[in-house]
């Protein structure tokens, strides 16, 4: 997604932002297949319900069905450079439960993604997206 000024679509990202959006995105989908599908040695969904369930989270099956389908929905959005903007705040919902209930001595990594996904929201999809392109066929009419 870009921002417009006076009808006009303006990139204010680079082609950096595009990589590392494709890269958070084969993040995400592949945690979310393997949560959801026991693709990639994931659990699949009974195991990682269970797993939430150990962690204290509530409603643990529905979570289970929630993250493993956020996670492969907004990763396919971020991936394709569709609606960034709006597939990054469930990235940092979920990346910041990550931090508290599952590493919170060895929060890196997912702070990071947390923070890739902010960069997301401010910025939107960078130049080589489906928003980009949307905008800019709008900005030729």
């Amino acid at each position: 997604m870009t921002h417009e000024t006076n009808g006009k679509c303006c990139f204010y990202t680079g082609w950096s932002i595009g990589i590392l959006r494709l890269f958070v995105a084969w993040i995400f989908i592949k945690a979310g297949l393997g949560k959801v599908y026991g693709m990639f040695d994931g659990p699949g969904l009974a195991a990682f319900g269970g797993y939430l369930s150990t962690l204290g989270i509530i409603f643990p099956k529905m979570m289970a069905y929630v993250v493993g389908w956020s996670e492969i929905i907004c990763g396919g959005l971020l991936a394709i450079g569709f609606l960034s903007r709006i597939a990054a705040v469930p990235v940092i919902i979920i990346m910041i439960v990550a931090v508290a209930k599952v590493h919170p001595d060895d929060f890196y990594y997912p702070a990071m993604i947390a923070l890739s996904a902010f960069v997301f929201l401010q910025y939107g999809s960078g130049k080589l997206s489906l928003d980009g392109i949307i905008c800019h066929l709008r900005k030729q009419k």
